[in-house]
């Protein structure tokens, strides 16, 4: 997976809404490991993206005096916030580097179990997903509730989508940029639903997606409202599902009537 004697290079996309208490702690994670993370699981590290989804407190200052103190660190910022998803793709978008990293800001995965994901996607995988149910996977400090609605929900998305992941919601995700940004270039889920959308996307393009045992430290001060969020990600996922299932069988229809 090489290009010219050359390791690819990495970019990891982080969104961010009012984070000025956890946002620290990335930065210096970023500028202190990212390179020696990236250069072990086969990458060279290029930038950290860091995109500011319309934030009111002083995330975007903070950001700031980080992206002009640290060559490495790039800001993408919104007016508005439109929602992790919308983020996401925004950072997806920017990104230069070769492969990306989908990471969350209050590194609940941490940065070191890229070389999971790695393994797998230098072994062939279009993309590789992390994941906090399957075999080999810690999970510290998550509450018991928090566990039973997150396996209710994948068990609904099971139901509506077809996917057979047992952890879509992991948000450490490693794929190549070019593939990120056609599977988000028509995005519907700009909400925390967004990788549902991403998972059904890459599977009806044929990807090979696999999952990963990683390690989740829970953060109780978590930006998703458990109960009220579900719910909310449901209905997308519910749309979601119903629109993308139509585009196919339309695609479906036109291939069948190119080949008469």
């Amino acid at each position: 997976m090489k290009a010219g004697g050359r390791a690819p290079s990495l970019s990891i996309v982080i969104p961010a809404f009012n984070e000025e208490q956890r946002l620290p702690r990335l930065i210096q994670e970023l500028a202190t490991s990212a390179e020696a993370i990236a250069a072990s699981s086969g990458f060279s590290f290029l930038e950290g993206v860091i995109v500011d989804d319309g934030s009111t407190d002083r995330t975007p200052d903070l950001l700031r005096e980080a992206a002009a103190a640290q060559p490495l660190l790039r800001l993408v910022s919104s007016e508005r916030n439109r929602g992790k998803g919308a983020a996401v793709a925004a950072g997806v978008r920017a990104a230069r580097g070769d492969y990306l990293l989908l990471t969350d800001i209050d590194l609940s995965t941490p940065l070191s179990d890229l070389s999971h994901l790695a393994r797998a996607v230098h072994g062939g995988a279009d993309m590789a997903i992390g994941s906090r149910v399957v075999e080999g996977s810690v999970v510290k400090d998550a509450p018991a509730y928090r566990k039973r609605l997150g396996q209710g929900f994948n068990l609904a998305v099971r139901a509506l989508t077809g996917l057979s992941f047992g952890d879509t919601q992991c948000g450490f995700k490693l794929l190549a940029s070019a593939a990120a940004r056609e599977l988000l270039a028509a995005q519907i889920c700009h909400g925390w639903a967004y990788d549902v959308e991403l998972l059904m996307r890459g599977r009806l393009a044929g990807l090979a997606i696999v999952e990963v045992p990683v390690t989740y430290v829970h953060d109780p001060r978590s930006r998703m409202k458990v109960a009220r969020d579900s719910v909310r990600m449901l209905w997308d996922v519910i749309g979601l599902s119903l629109r993308l299932r139509t585009c196919e069988r339309g695609r479906q229809r036109r291939l069948r009537a190119t080949t008469r």
